[in-house]
């Protein structure tokens, strides 16, 4: 796995801001984002920052804990936003029929991703968040592609 970017974040409108950048710089449709850390580390709002670089109101973002799956359509593209917190099993996010969500006009973040890592073949990235005290965050990009 190719370490991309490490940057600190002290608030809200920072992680969006780092999302929205590494959105512009390196995200591309098809290959999915597993993003780690523990409650309250920002997930979501990192997903708000891709939605807004993609031209999709963040207001329209929130976590899908319950639903499973949020898909937010923008101008050009989707934003499949996904949460793994409650599953189980690789068996129940085969039911939700995951591969379909790859696709080269649609863009897909998965909170709670790296439970299920193993699982994902490449290419995809890796975004850990990392709370280090209070306010702040340590948010470490990664990208996994084919043969590394």
């Amino acid at each position: 796995m190719t370490h991309l970017d490490t940057l600190l974040s002290s608030n809200e409108d920072q992680t969006m801001k780092i999302a929205s950048h590494f959105t512009q710089k390196y995200f591309q449709p098809g290959v999915p984002i597993l993003l780690s850390g523990q409650l309250g580390a920002g997930k979501t709002y990192f997903t708000k920052g891709i939605a807004e670089a993609l031209g999709i109101s963040s207001r329209e973002v929130i976590s899908p804990s319950f639903a499973l799956i949020n898909e937010y359509h923008g101008p050009v593209c989707i934003l499949n936003h996904m949460d793994f917190y409650r599953l189980e099993n690789w068996q129940e996010v085969e039911q939700l029929g995951i591969e379909e969500y790859f696709t080269s006009n649609s863009f897909t973040v998965i909170e709670w991703g790296e439970r299920f890592l193993a699982h994902f073949l490449p290419p995809y990235y890796v975004v850990k968040l990392t709370v280090t005290d209070e306010k702040n965050r340590l948010i470490e990009i990664f990208y996994q592609n084919y043969g590394q």
